[in-house]
């Protein structure tokens, strides 16, 4: 009911209660029930109890069939094994789940994700990959068509969402706000320029790896970008650190950086330091080792080119420390 304000405005369409809705004639054949979207997540956790009560402690489970239907695959497993569901929690050395055959698994793959969990998907992932991540790993890799040729490696929206610590990698591209909040993990972006960058056109984004407000709110953790970061990066960041790759003979110059940086940023753009020079080395190792393990030599080759002098193909993006 109303009370005041009577001469300002009229509310009495929007208290007006709901009309009664008669209840639906059925249909033929009655109620229609299809699977749960978490039916394999919960699948995933008792396939794993069972072979840890066995005495089984370091397991990897393959899965060739997942769908973009398939959501929050590996987080129900997660959480038993926080809440110590599995019998002999503490004696779980590691469990890798493996998604082939050029999967797509549905939103939220690995979401609140904790050691030892470890995720490997060829294909792709959509959105909320590695959400609120506390710990594990995930590899989003290109997999490999009915033509032996390797595709895809991408992720969609808000990928490492507020993520906290773990190691988590996309060989392919990202949707819009990669890395928003994150507070404490190491990204890695693999997907790099594949012609020349024509900003002139307009539209940035369309054609950047990462495709908008990448390293939103991002309080701290380090992040590897070895093509476009798009556009409106590092809005409201106020730690962490981006290596960030330069290729001027791809016109990703210093200057395109600054130009990718959003209005009222306060991050600034720096040569590697010594600290930055390792970090470059120990992320972009990491990513070569993942690529040599599935198989993808030749995805490498120009990688080693870039460890040898990281400071001439990397800047450091990070919100200039405070002097007190």
């Amino acid at each position: 009911e109303q009370f005041s304000h009577h001469d300002r405005i009229d509310l009495t369409t929007l208290l007006k209660p709901a009309p009664h809705q008669p209840k639906r004639v059925p249909q033929p054949g009655g109620r229609r029930l299809s699977r749960p979207r978490n039916v394999v997540s919960r699948q995933i956790t008792e396939v794993v109890t069972k072979y840890v009560d066995r005495g089984d402690y370091e397991l990897t489970y393959d899965d060739e069939q997942v769908m973009a239907m398939d959501r929050a695959l590996g987080t129900h497993l997660c959480g038993a094994i926080s809440r110590k569901q599995l019998p002999d929690t503490e004696a779980l050395k590691a469990v890798t789940l493996s998604f082939s055959n050029s999967a797509i698994p549905g939103n939220g793959l690995g979401a609140f994700l904790n050691e030892p969990i470890h995720v490997l998907v060829e294909g792709g992932a959509q959105d909320g990959v590695a959400k609120c991540a506390k710990g594990g790993t995930i590899s989003i890799l290109k997999g490999l068509n009915h033509n032996g040729a390797r595709l895809d490696g991408s992720v969609g929206k808000s990928f490492a969402y507020g993520a906290q610590a773990g190691t988590f990698i996309v060989q392919g591209n990202a949707d819009t706000r990669a890395c928003i909040r994150m507070s404490g993990a190491d990204v890695i972006f693999g997907g790099e320029i594949e012609r020349p960058l024509q900003d002139s056109l307009g539209s940035i984004g369309a054609r950047a790896n990462l495709k908008g407000y990448a390293f939103e709110y991002m309080t701290s953790g380090r992040a590897l970008v070895l093509g476009d970061p798009g556009p409106w990066i590092c809005a409201g960041m106020t730690g962490g650190t981006i290596y960030q790759r330069i290729q001027p003979e791809m016109n990703l110059t210093l200057e395109a950086i600054h130009a990718r940086i959003a209005p009222g940023s306060t991050v600034d753009i720096f040569p590697l330091d010594e600290t930055g020079v390792q970090d470059v080395k120990d992320t972009l190792n990491i990513y070569i080792q993942e690529l040599e393990l599935n198989h993808q030599a030749e995805a490498v080759d120009h990688l080693y080119r870039l460890l040898q002098r990281p400071q001439n193909n990397f800047v450091k993006i990070a919100p200039p420390q405070r002097v007190n």
